[in-house]
């Protein structure tokens, strides 16, 4: 009897035991996962990577703008275009939709993404599609229309600083615009 009160007291320490050791688990909030998309009905379905990029224009001494309308080197960017049904839409046109420079219409205005931080002057943001077209960023003028082909394409473009005086003053250059997408 001793035997199986002594197993017994063993048994029930060991369950304890083993339970005392799993109270030590703890299970906190970690965060939120933001989950985006679209289902669309169009030609084309534009690809993620192209969805919100970052285009690096570059430093530029001031010394560069000499006069007004000068401009710096364009540097290219795409957008991508997966799953295109030429079936569906034989073209795609793409129009910029951001705040205009004051002094020139057709330019994006530059600003500082930064708390604190001096914003260039008298320079802005010049965008052209694959035959030098300018695209202002009025979310009106598009594109030179692409001819789609099935599955993937990708639009040429690019961007480049422009000045809008004779002299300009020295700070951040950043500009922001989405897009649009015109399929005919």
């Amino acid at each position: 009897m001793k035997k199986q009160n002594i197993s017994l007291v063993i048994l029930m320490m060991t369950v304890f035991g083993c339970t005392a050791v799993n109270a030590a688990s703890v299970v906190v909030n970690g965060g939120t996962i933001h989950f985006t998309g679209d289902i669309i009905d169009a030609a084309c379905a534009v690809s993620v990577n192209s969805e919100n990029q970052t285009v690096k224009l570059g430093q530029y001494r001031t010394a560069t703008f000499t006069a007004a309308g000068v401009t710096t080197t364009p540097i290219p960017f795409n957008i991508v275009l997966n799953e295109c049904d030429p079936a569906v839409s034989s073209s795609a046109s793409v129009a910029f939709n951001g705040q205009q420079d004051l002094t020139d219409s057709t330019l994006l205005v530059v600003s500082s993404s930064g708390s604190n931080t001096t914003v260039a002057k008298g320079v802005g943001i010049e965008i052209k599609d694959r035959n030098f077209k300018v695209l202002p960023p009025d979310g009106t003028t598009y594109s030179t229309p692409h001819t789609l082909t099935k599955g993937v394409n990708t639009l040429l473009f690019t961007a480049n600083y422009k000045s809008t005086a004779a002299s300009v003053t020295a700070g951040k250059a950043d500009g922001n615009a989405t897009f649009t997408i015109n399929y005919q």
